[in-house]
């Protein structure tokens, strides 16, 4: 399966059919032309409603996701947490009927409301038996993807360390894979749900900032950074933004369930990757949605807050290259992607 391009210059006709352009990055970049939708936070549930996260729409908002994926014609689509409200069976299973419908292969890293908690009066499922539902086997994992190797880690339950925290750790034992697993990638990205970079990184002023970050970021990033890694992605905010530092780039994706209710389609190439914002909802859901974040609590109100001083007008966030209109340069021929799972 490969990616689909306008012409030699690498550049996509996501502006077509998908939303504004989020950041433009020389890093990743691959002559197998790969194409990935990216959904984070939909806080699945059936029976909720309200609150800044707008339950009652989150089913409307996946199933959306699913058709405008669909019509994007993707590679793949990976999933970067929170699938659910709170790792309820029925939530996961609300998930697998939806998720069902897409054409393409999906895979997923869990959050922290998919992963048991000490206050759990339900038996959610395990973090292996959502590696085994969503990702093909236990956490961390590899999926290549045309030319890009997707590197899935848990940061949501630390190998059991999180059972009383909503606060991100990845394992020494991952680390350790993922220093490997850097070295012998040609084309990497890595997936997690918490943010490596702290939110004032990527965003400013934030609630409660110090909630949305790795215990062992510092440790990451040295990682990430030893080993080369050209994109980091997460969630966990429900805000789109990005930011580098020591050579390592994270984009941080906005949720589906909340404002501003979208989806990402990313498109590699062998100039770079174009990332996308995919709008999920009309005005109507848009300003619903707003208008929740702005009563809900601190998170809700920062999301709301980061809206109207415009952020969302000043896209993209990052542009790091400048490609000429009439560039026709050879940048070689396509090789035919696939999903393999290791």
């Amino acid at each position: 399966m490969t990616g689909r391009f306008d012409d030699a210059t690498g550049r996509t006709p996501a502006g077509r059919d998908a939303g504004p352009l989020l950041a433009r990055l020389r890093r990743p970049a691959s002559h197998t032309r790969t194409r990935i939708a990216v959904v984070s936070d939909p806080h699945l549930t059936p029976t909720a409603t309200g609150t800044w996260k707008a339950y009652h729409r989150t089913e409307t908002r996946l199933r959306a996701a699913v058709d405008a994926i669909n019509d994007l014609n993707v590679d793949a689509t990976l999933g970067l947490g929170d699938l659910t409200r709170d790792g309820r069976p029925e939530e996961f299973d609300c998930a697998d009927e939806l998720l069902a419908g897409l054409d393409a292969p999906f895979c997923s890293v869990p959050g922290n409301h998919d992963v048991p908690k000490k206050w759990d009066d339900y038996e959610t499922p395990s973090s292996t038996a959502f590696g085994e539902r969503y990702a093909r086997g236990e956490f961390p994992f590899h999926v290549s993807v045309g030319g890009v190797d997707v590197l899935g880690l848990d940061s949501a339950s630390g190998d059991g360390e999180l059972y009383d925290s909503h606060e991100g750790l990845v394992p020494e034992a991952h680390r350790a894979w993922l220093d490997e697993k850097l070295a012998a990638a040609e084309t990497p990205i890595v997936a997690m749900h918490h943010n490596v970079f702290h939110p004032r990184e990527h965003t400013g002023q934030f609630a409660d900032g110090d909630f949305y970050q790795l215990r062992d970021a510092d440790r990451m990033v040295e990682t990430l950074s030893r080993g080369g890694a050209s994109l980091v992605l997460s969630g966990h905010i429900h805000w789109p933004a990005t930011a580098r530092r020591d050579g390592v780039r994270e984009v941080i994706a906005p949720a589906t369930c909340s404002f501003p209710q979208a989806a990402l389609l990313m498109d590699v190439g062998p100039l770079g990757t174009e990332i996308r914002m995919v709008p999920l909802a009309g005005p109507n859901g848009m300003a619903e949605a707003h208008l929740l974040a702005r009563n809900g609590n601190a998170h809700g109100q920062s999301i709301a807050a980061h809206a109207d001083r415009g952020v969302l007008a000043d896209f993209p966030l990052v542009d790091e290259c400048e490609w000429a209109t009439d560039a026709r340069a050879d940048v070689g021929a396509d090789v035919p992607g696939a999903v393999r799972w290791r």
